[in-house]
């Protein structure tokens, strides 16, 4: 019998936190290969910066669906809890994802050369508030879907699963014009599925990875290759995470074994809030800074180009992180966190009244 998954001192299991240390580290490198370092390759190695681009959508299938399932994970004891005790779930989120609209809107409104979406002016805005179009999209849509999942939770899960994963087919067949809106209605059956079943989550620990896992892993790579080469219709993405989704579970559990790695994934993983609303305008410092790769040989000039997005997904990453400490201490915690008052507990204790939300 396998044995049980590693957990910290609090009971807390390591692999969901080291599954979204990987999947704040794949958006960032997905933006810095996407939007910063496709643009800089030279074109005697354009096959080089295409292998990374096409990295980078081979993996789109697993990434924010990964992310939600474990956001899913982490609230679903909430589900049940009463309105007036999970308020901070959905208010949490959503004020995080206005005061960084607000933000980015503003800088991004200067800064005009990295290819993104941005709030272009106050009708747009006004939209993005009620209907996300921007990068922040994983903030809103966790507001939007802790509040559908409570309201359909005395739902069979079956029934539920299904017509989400119906609805996110349909997405995909007749997408909106923004790729991020169009994102927010796809991922809603994952978080679904992470709050539905956590037992089925928490149970991955023991299922057989030695047979299991190279057995997805396989059957990922021939289904995106055969879906690539037959032009298949974007919902057919659905059975792509279908397969990858499990199979990065399976293998976070695996790499929440060797200590080595688990600890600082599971440790940033517990940090990708700051890196998600900072790095993509630490990301457009480095496009201003960086603006061709070249060197003396071709050697060098490869291993610069082949190196370079994973340097640059480490530092973005690594400045988000000092630069989020910077903050807290100049008492700018309420970029981060939604201000809260304490209150008295009815016993007479003190508590925050707070309700985590795990981003």
């Amino acid at each position: 019998m396998p044995a049980p998954a590693p957990a910290r001192p609090d009971g807390r299991l390591v692999w969901p936190d080291l599954a979204k240390g990987l999947c704040i580290l794949l958006v960032v490198l997905h933006h810095a290969t996407t939007k910063h370092y496709a643009g800089l390759v030279p074109a005697e190695l354009a096959v080089v910066g295409d292998a990374w681009v096409g990295f980078s959508h081979l993996v789109k299938p697993i990434r924010m669906p990964l992310f939600f399932l474990i956001s899913g994970l982490f609230a679903s004891g909430a589900l049940h809890r009463p309105w007036r005790r999970v308020v901070r779930r959905v208010a949490g989120p959503y004020y995080l994802y206005v005061v960084w609209l607000l933000l980015l809107g503003v800088a991004f409104s200067v800064e005009r050369s990295l290819p993104m979406n941005r709030t272009q002016d106050l009708g747009e805005l006004a939209l993005d508030l009620v209907f996300a179009s921007t990068g922040l999209w994983f903030l809103y849509a966790l507001a939007v879907y802790f509040v559908l999942a409570k309201l359909l939770v005395r739902v069979r899960t079956t029934t539920v699963l299904a017509g989400a994963a119906a609805g996110s087919a349909l997405a995909l067949a007749v997408p909106p014009e923004e790729v991020n809106r169009m994102s927010v209605l796809v991922n809603f059956v994952f978080f679904l599925a992470g709050s539905r079943r956590p037992d089925l989550l928490r149970a991955s620990a023991g299922f057989d990875r030695r047979r299991l896992l190279p057995a997805l892993g396989v059957a990922y790579a021939v289904l995106a290759a055969l879906l690539a080469a037959t032009g298949a219709p974007r919902p057919w993405d659905l059975l792509l995470s279908a397969v990858g989704v499990p199979a990065a579970v399976l293998g976070s559990v695996a790499l929440s074994r060797r200590p080595a790695v688990a600890g600082p994934l599971a440790w940033l993983g517990r940090r990708t809030l700051p890196v998600y609303v900072l790095h993509m305008p630490v990301l457009a410092l480095v496009h201003h800074t960086v603006t061709t790769l070249d060197a003396e040989t071709v050697p060098g000039l490869l291993m610069a180009v082949a190196g370079y997005p994973l340097l640059v997904t480490a530092l973005v990453a690594a400045a988000c992180l000092g630069l989020h400490a910077v903050l807290l201490r100049a008492r700018m915690g309420f970029l981060f966190e939604l201000p809260h008052r304490p209150r008295v507990e009815a016993a007479g204790g003190s508590a925050s009244g707070r309700d985590v939300v795990h981003v």
